[in-house]
């Protein structure tokens, strides 16, 4: 009743087990005791204190206060205790035997407040923290507040992508370590807050990387810890859904919380959650990992093709007495290659590849662009000599400037496959149904422009059959010696 009494007067933000306070009021109507109460005062919840007080009007005009909070900071304001109605002085024994049944209900999953009272003066109008004192302890509420059924299951799957998962909670180490367990977390050693008080940032910074459960943690504590992780180049995400939580979600690289929450701590998150499972964390782990590597696998694709083409030009440039490629054809390949990786977000992406976290390298990217875009230049000077010694074309620039526009179109699209896989492309791994599609759209109006009005339109002109299988060669060969210097590469530096 008491309970009730300071979950109802108070004035704050209500979290998780004040809101079951009361619930159970409304189930029960003979614990409809708020009416015959008026408030006077209150004392907020701090999490120094770890407690919060209201002081109420009885119908008789005595004032009580009643405290409501963590166990051990309520038996610390208490000197005495009510068992059936009886008043008596506690004692060591008194905290021995409240301190063995907290410790049993925490051992059982159950998280403990103890509520305590004061009888106060009818004069007295305005309280303050100085008032928590002599109180009078009259027992617990005990929540049971079991971990969802998808959290074990959410736990191994992230373990196994490559994410660890920390617990930072005000829970005291009991209830903790049986949490755990039910979700099957190895906890270790258990770093308490009173610890982390007491340590420096670097100190803090050395013990969490290796730390799995930090227990007993005010809001503060645990912002510490986050920025702690960050301070070891680790990119933290953090869950939470209380008050105390705001901080940590701020701090983070990503703040997740859930529909539920309280509204400081949704206010504070990056993304809220809106399906009852945690499975949805490893699937946007998983779906932020494919985007990743497909950002990359395009900034590769660009570079290196864009980085051959450089040298292309500039050695065409230098013996051909007409232009390579005339400003509109060159314009109309970008636009077709462009068009060709707009799939390139859907594409498929290996399991290996999403078994680990991946970070931005932009050495890598470079040196990929080294060794993998001059392979092109390599054909198209292949191509150049095809044109000008085999098909005639010194004197017929429209001739050259087709060839070399289908070929280098050709390479630069059908490349796409090679590149975006370490595996053996087609065979191992294969690109999602619209990658392909559009590999077949762009290829296809590549090889058929030349014979239309359009394509006479960009100063083409049609190809020789003849063409086409000196070119199909061009093409197999690039494709065979593009994915042995990929593999090379992979098993030095990863793709």
């Amino acid at each position: 009743m008491y309970a009730i009494l300071n979950s109802h007067f108070q004035s704050g933000l209500r979290n998780l087990l004040d809101k079951a306070v009361l619930a159970h009021a409304e189930l029960d109507r003979a614990f409809r005791v708020q009416e015959g109460y008026s408030k006077v005062d209150e004392i907020p919840f701090d999490f120094t204190r770890r407690r919060l007080s209201v002081v109420v009007a009885r119908n008789d005009g005595k004032h009580l206060l009643i405290c409501k909070g963590a166990v051990e900071e309520i038996f610390a304001t208490c000197s005495s205790y009510c068992l059936k109605g009886e008043v008596g002085r506690l004692d060591p024994t008194h905290f021995e035997g409240a301190k063995e049944q907290t410790v049993a209900l925490n051992s059982d999953g159950f998280r403990v407040v103890a509520v305590a009272y004061r009888e106060m003066e009818p004069s007295k109008t305005a309280y303050s923290v100085q008032d928590e004192a002599d109180l009078t302890l009259l027992g617990y509420i005990a929540f049971l507040d079991p971990p969802k059924e998808s959290a074990r299951e959410a736990i191994a799957t992230l373990a196994r992508k490559g994410v660890q998962v920390k617990v930072l909670t005000g829970d005291n180490e009991i209830i903790t370590r049986k949490i755990c367990r039910e979700v099957q977390l190895e906890t270790g050693e258990i770093l308490l807050g009173s610890r982390i008080a007491q340590m420096s940032d670097a100190e803090l910074a050395e013990v969490a990387g290796h730390t799995t459960v930090f227990a007993k943690l005010n809001p503060e504590q645990k912002e510490r810890v986050v920025r702690a992780l960050h301070a070891k180049g680790h990119v933290v995400g953090f869950l939470g859904d209380g008050i105390n939580d705001s901080p940590a979600l701020k701090a983070a690289d990503v703040g997740i919380s859930v529909d539920t929450a309280v509204d400081i701590a949704k206010e504070s998150a990056d993304i809220i959650l809106l399906e009852k499972s945690l499975l949805v964390l490893q699937e946007g782990v998983t779906e932020g990992r494919k985007v990743f590597a497909n950002i990359t696998k395009y900034i590769k694709m660009g570079a290196s093709s864009n980085f051959g083409n450089m040298f292309s030009v500039l050695g065409a440039s230098i013996f051909l007495p007409f232009l390579p490629m005339i400003p509109i054809q060159v314009l109309t390949n970008n636009l077709l290659y462009d068009f060709s990786q707009t799939t390139i977000p859907t594409d498929n992406v290996d399991e290996e590849y999403l078994a680990s976290p991946r970070t931005w390298d932009i050495g890598n990217i470079f040196k990929f662009m080294i060794f993998i875009g001059p392979i092109s230049s390599i054909f198209d000077y292949a191509t150049y000599g095809m044109m000008l010694f085999v098909f005639d074309a010194w004197n017929n620039p429209s001739l050259f400037q087709t060839g070399w526009f289908v070929e280098s179109l050709l390479t630069q699209t059908l490349i796409i496959h090679i590149i975006r896989t370490a595996r053996i492309p087609f065979i191992e791994s294969h690109a999602s149904p619209a990658l392909i599609a559009t590999t077949v759209i762009i290829c296809t109006i590549g090889m058929t422009l030349p014979f239309t009005w359009a394509g006479s339109a960009l100063g083409f002109v049609p190809l020789p059959w003849s063409y086409w299988p000196l070119v199909a060669t061009m093409l197999v060969t690039y494709a065979a010696i593009t994915h042995f210097v990929k593999v090379w590469f992979t098993r030095r530096w990863g793709l």
